[in-house]
C-alpha cells in the first residue's frame, strides 16, 4: 500500500513491514529500519491498550504506559522510554484525579513527566464544571494523584474547546 501511495524509501518500507516482529535487545544495536519499527511497535502497543474494544474497557493509562515502557524481557525499552519522555506519564486525553479531588483532562505534557498541563472537567462533588478550568499540577495543592478511567468520567468535551487550551 505504501508503494502504491508513492513511498519508495527502503528504510521506511522495511520499518513498517517489520513493526509487528518482536526483536528484543538494545535499540542502539538495531538497524535504522529496526529502530523505527520498534518505535512504531511501542506506539502501537500504547495506543491499542488505550482504545476500547468490544470485549474490554480501555486499559488505565498507567498500565498502557507500563506495557510500552518495558520489552519482552521486562527490561526498559529505549523506544518505550522515548514515548514516555515525549508524552509524560499522563498523555494528552487521559483523565486524572488531582489533590483537590477534582477530575481533569490532560492537555499536554508539562515541565516534567509527572506535571502535565490539565483542565478540570469535574468538581470535587463529581459534577461537570461546564468550563474547562486550568490547574497547575506542579503546585502541591493541585498535583496529580492518579489516573481516572474514561468510563468513570461522564462528560462530553468538544475537541475545539480542548485544542483552544493547548
Amino acid at each position: 500500500m505504501l508503494r502504491q501511495l508513492g513511498v519508495a524509501d527502503p528504510v521506511w518500507l522495511e520499518a513498517v513491514r517489520s513493526h509487528h516482529h518482536r526483536l528484543p535487545g538494545p535499540l542502539n544495536e538495531k538497524t535504522e529500519a529496526q529502530q523505527i519499527a520498534r518505535l512504531i511497535q511501542r506506539a502501537d502497543i500504547f495506543a491499542a491498550r488505550l482504545a476500547p474494544r468490544v470485549a474490554r474497557w480501555p486499559m488505565p493509562v498507567t498500565a498502557a504506559m507500563h506495557a510500552s515502557y518495558y520489552d519482552e524481557e521486562h527490561h526498559v525499552d529505549a523506544a518505550g522510554a522515548a514515548i514516555v519522555k515525549a508524552l509524560g506519564i499522563y498523555p494528552p486525553g487521559a483523565f486524572v484525579r488531582l489533590a483537590t479531588q477534582e477530575i481533569a483532562v490532560v492537555l499536554k505534557r508539562g515541565p516534567s513527566a509527572t506535571t502535565p498541563r490539565v483542565a478540570v472537567v469535574m468538581n470535587r462533588s463529581g459534577m461537570p464544571t461546564g468550563e474547562l478550568i486550568p490547574r497547575n499540577t506542579a503546585q502541591p495543592s493541585c498535583k496529580v494523584t492518579g489516573p481516572v478511567a474514561h468510563k468513570d468520567v461522564r462528560v462530553q468535551i468538544p475537541v475545539t474547546r480542548l485544542t483552544a487550551m493547548v
